[in-house]
């Protein structure tokens, strides 16, 4: 997509296990790309044997270096694997690096892009400012070059950030045009549950607006699916056998995900294989436990006076169906209103910053 003139509304939320985007497209829909959050160096280098006998995988040239990102670093990059975790990482040098091969993968190829990003609510006054002083210092103009293509650049100011959960909440409050929908959907008292990798965060609305009274109850770290569910099946596969010593997280994750699209829970190490369904099953049955007995019920009385519960983000795929049997008349589905039918729970944030942009920017026309 060259410049036309306009901007290129994108919604990203470059979280620590995936990064996430949405791009509002000129007629009316979207279009959405998403990868781990991981890179590794790469060389790019080959024999010249052709494709039929090396392999093949993408890579980036950005800034002096070079490297293989997402499911390619994970499958091809045993040493060396960067993860972009931890409550420092808003605006730094790995997060605009995530941000622009969201940006180059959506297709944007010139022009000027306006930036909806998220944080979460417990760190997001720290991060908001932190992240706007790193855009600054890095400057507006974008480029990076994707494998045997040219180099795409584009422009950008300051971004607009968002705490996490604001924006499932716009996919309620707003329509695809960024128009309120006014279904009374978020009247009362909600409470949205953003379950990403690292981080369970909780977002609390009155008429869906956000109560900041809530925020010393919005953001747990180390409370998200790595703790509850990656790292114990990975110390059971270890145990198992020494062909899965050197697997890491990211390896589980990834057949997680496989599994998610029907495709099988095996997972593969040298000689040694293990379907871990069964595991998944019994560790994300604990992790509904514990989000039921610490969130749910220890800080929001176990929904007492809470007239409807949202679950978004990674973890909302592995628990939501066990969350719905203790509180069937609680959780709210995004197949329960007319504006968020079709919506995925992972792309909840994104699809709402899209709204939220276009409101944003309707107000300027």
């Amino acid at each position: 997509m060259g410049d036309t003139g306009l901007p290129h509304i994108i919604s990203i939320d470059a979280g620590n296990g995936m990064t996430n985007a949405v791009l509002a497209k000129p007629n009316g829909g979207i279009k959405r790309v998403a990868f781990p959050s991981v890179r590794a160096a790469a060389t790019g280098d080959t024999l010249g044997i052709g494709k039929e006998f090396e392999l093949r995988y993408d890579f980036v040239d950005w800034g002096e270096h070079r490297y293989m990102y997402g499911d390619d670093a994970i499958a091809y990059a045993r040493t060396g694997l960067e993860r972009h975790q931890g409550a420092g990482r808003y605006g730094d040098e790995f997060h605009r690096f995530l941000i622009a091969v969201a940006i180059g993968k959506l297709g944007i190829s010139a022009g000027q892009v306006d930036l909806t990003l998220f944080a979460p609510p417990g760190l997001f006054s720290q991060a908001k400012k932190i992240t706007r002083q790193r855009f600054s210092e890095a400057g507006g103009h974008v480029a990076i070059k994707f494998r045997r293509k040219k180099a795409v650049k584009w422009q950008y100011n300051e971004p607009t950030i968002w705490p996490e959960g604001i924006g499932a909440a716009a996919c309620f409050a707003l329509d695809a045009q960024g128009q309120p929908a006014n279904s009374g959907v978020l009247a009362g008292n909600s409470i949205i549950l953003d379950i990403g990798m690292y981080t369970l965060d909780a977002l609390q609305l009155t008429d869906g607006n956000f109560n900041p009274e809530s925020l010393q109850h919005a953001t747990w770290e180390k409370a998200g699916i790595r703790a509850h569910i990656l790292d114990p099946i990975l110390r059971l596969l270890k145990k198992q056998s020494s062909d899965f010593e050197l697997l890491t997280i990211d390896d589980v994750d990834a057949v997680l995900r496989q599994g998610l699209r029907g495709e099988g829970y095996i997972l593969r190490g040298g000689q040694a294989e293990a379907d871990i369904q069964d595991v998944l099953d019994k560790h994300r049955q604990r992790y509904a436990e514990w989000i039921a007995n610490n969130i749910i019920d220890g800080v929001f009385d176990s929904l007492r006076g809470i007239r409807s519960l949202i679950l978004i983000g990674g973890g909302a795929v592995l628990v939501g169906d066990i969350l719905r049997q203790w509180y069937p008349e609680k959780l709210l589905d995004f197949s329960d209103s007319a504006t968020t039918k079709g919506i995925d729970p992972v792309d909840a944030n994104c699809i709402g910053g899209i709204r939220l942009a276009k409101m944003r920017l309707q107000q300027y026309t």
